[in-house]
C-alpha cells in the first residue's frame, strides 16, 4: 500500500476504571471519517500504546481494522526495547489487519543495533515500515547517516516520520543522502507542516483534533497554491502550538473529544499528567478566535 495524505495520530479512549473505551473508538473513527482523512495511525506515542497489554493492542487493532472504511489506512505503531518482542508486535498487526507499521527504536543508543533492530522487525513485518524519529519520545537519536543506512538495508522500509528538529534541515539532508525514495511524513503537532510540505513530505501524521485543516493544506500543497496555503496555516498554527504541548499534549487532546461527543471520559492511563482547567479554557479561546475568523469548527 502507498501510504500519502493526513494520517491522525489518534489516542485511544479509556474508561474512568481504565479499560479501553470500545464505543468511543467507534465514535472516533466516524468523526475522523468525516473530514476526509486518509487513514489513521493507532498506538503510537499519542496512543498510549505502550500503556497497553499485549491483547489489548490485539483488541484495539482488530476494532480499528473492522471499522474503518476501506479507502483508508491503517498505520498500526510499534515500540519495543528489544528486537524479538518488536518482531511479535509487527506480526499481530500484520495478521490483524495493519497496512503499515510505524515502528519505533529499541533502547539502546548504538548505530549497529538500531540498523540491525529495523532491518530485521522490517524484514519480519512483511509490509510498509516507517522510521519514527522522536527523540523527545524515545530517547534515541538517529543520524542522517544512520538513517539512510536503515534505509539502504531494509527494502520494507519507504517511510519516516520525521519529530527530530529542525525538521526541514533534517528533511533536505535526507533527500541528499537517501534521495527521494524515502518518503517523509511531517508530524510534531503539525507546528511545521507547511514548511515541510513545501520541502516535498507526502503527508502529514500527528494527533491534531481538526484534522480538517491538515487535509485542507494537504489540498492547497498539492495544488501548488501555496499562497493560499500559507494563509490558511498561519492562522491555524496557533491551535497546533496549543494542543501539542509537551507533557500534557494527550489529555488536551482526550479533553478536547470528550467535549466534541466523540470520547465519554478524558482518562489518561496512570503515568500521565492531566491538563490543568485554565490551559484548556486557553485551548477553547484560540479555537472560538478561529469561529470567529469564520472557520467552521465543532466545539
Amino acid at each position: 500500500m502507498h501510504l500519502e495524505g493526513i494520517y491522525p495520530i489518534v489516542p485511544t479512549p479509556f474508561l474512568d476504571n481504565g479499560e479501553v473505551d470500545y464505543p468511543s473508538i467507534e465514535r472516533l473513527v466516524a468523526f475522523m471519517a468525516q473530514k476526509k482523512v486518509h487513514g489513521l495511525a493507532v498506538l503510537g506515542a499519542l496512543g498510549e500504546g505502550h500503556k497497553l497489554t499485549e491483547q489489548e493492542r490485539r483488541e484495539v487493532i482488530a476494532k480499528y481494522r473492522a471499522l474503518l472504511p476501506k479507502e483508508m489506512g491503517l498505520v498500526v505503531g510499534v515500540r519495543a526495547p528489544a528486537t524479538d518482542p518488536a518482531v511479535k508486535m509487527v506480526d499481530a498487526a500484520r495478521d490483524l489487519g495493519a497496512d503499515a507499521i510505524l515502528l519505533g527504536p529499541h533502547t539502546v543508543q548504538k548505530d549497529q543495533p538500531l540498523a540491525e533492530y529495523y532491518q530485521r522487525v522490517s524484514d519480519a513485518a512483511q509490509i510498509p515500515c516507517i522510521i519514527h524519529d522522536y527523540p523527545a519520545a524515545t530517547g534515541i537519536t538517529m543520524s542522517v547517516e544512520l538513517i539512510g543506512r536503515i534505509f539502504k538495508m531494509s527494502p520494507n522500509i519507504r517511510y519516516i516520520k520525521l519529530e527530530d528538529p529542525p525538521t526541514g534541515a533534517k528533511m533536505q539532508a535526507l533527500a541528499k543522502s537517501a534521495g527521494s525514495d524515502l518518503q517523509v511524513f511531517g508530524a510534531l503537532g503539525g507546528m511545521y507542516a507547511l514548511e515541510e510540505l513545501e520541502l516535498g513530505a507526502v503527508g502529514i501524521m500527528t494527533g491534531f483534533v481538526y484534522a480538517e485543516l491538515l487535509v485542507r493544506l494537504f489540498e492547497l500543497a498539492r495544488a501548488q497554491q501555496w499562497k493560499q496555503a500559507a494563509a490558511l496555516f498561519y492562522d491555524f498554527v496557533p491551535l497546533n502550538r496549543w494542543e501539542f504541548q509537551p507533557g500534557i499534549g494527550v489529555s488536551l487532546r482526550k479533553k478536547l473529544l470528550k467535549r466534541l461527543g466523540v470520547f465519554s471520559t478524558a482518562k489518561v492511563r496512570h503515568p500521565g499528567p492531566e491538563a490543568d482547567p485554565r490551559t484548556v479554557a486557553q485551548l477553547h479561546r484560540i479555537i472560538e478566535h478561529l469561529r470567529e475568523k469564520g472557520y467552521e469548527l465543532a466545539l
